[in-house]
């Protein structure tokens, strides 16, 4: 029996992820929320800002290409039936968000996320490491520009940021519950 990834990287080019940081900062910003359905607050678990692109933009088609070639490349072979708008998260200093899942197989929900991909836009900041969990503690390796692929039933999390602004575009795919 094979181990298979729990990730899948890529990359995205500096230019574009300045252009993703450009763009989608005149936004305005909320205070991110948890739950299934999202009206959660809690800062001790998660102290960050999102804001949310349009339905349509176009780094939306770059992840969806990501994230098929991981959900191959890996073996997962979820069925994908659609996908959330791209989230783009700024992280200041002390900003986090600790260890949590991206889907909630037990809220009975007809549609659950399947596969998370994150990208890391920038590099200027200190601590804000990207970790996913499964039997250990993994740091992914995360630089400007990297993408990551993880199904979205791992645990993971932002680790505090100690210096200048972390910023990140995440976006879910979903399909038929799991069973």
């Amino acid at each position: 029996m094979s181990h298979l990834p729990i990730w899948y990287m890529g990359q995205l080019g500096h230019e574009m992820c300045d252009r993703v940081v450009s763009e989608l900062s005149v936004i305005e910003t909320k205070t991110a929320t948890m739950g299934v359905d999202g009206s959660e607050t809690d800062v001790a678990m998660r102290k960050t800002q999102v804001r949310f692109a349009d339905a349509g933009y176009w780094l939306e088609g770059i992840f969806e290409r990501f994230a098929v070639e991981a959900n191959k490349n890996c073996k997962w072979e979820y069925h994908l039936t659609g996908a959330e708008r791209v989230q783009f998260a700024e992280y200041g200093p002390e900003n986090h968000y600790g260890w949590h899942v991206d889907t909630f197989t037990l809220s009975g929900n007809p549609i659950d996320r399947k596969i998370t991909v994150i990208c890391l836009l920038n590099d200027e900041f200190d601590g804000g490491t990207f970790e996913i969990r499964l039997y250990s503690d993994y740091k992914v390796p995360l630089v400007k520009g990297s993408m990551v692929a993880f199904p979205s039933i791992l645990e993971h999390r932002v680790v505090p940021v100690i210096e200048g602004t972390r910023y990140s575009a995440t976006m879910w795919f979903n399909g038929p519950r799991f069973r």
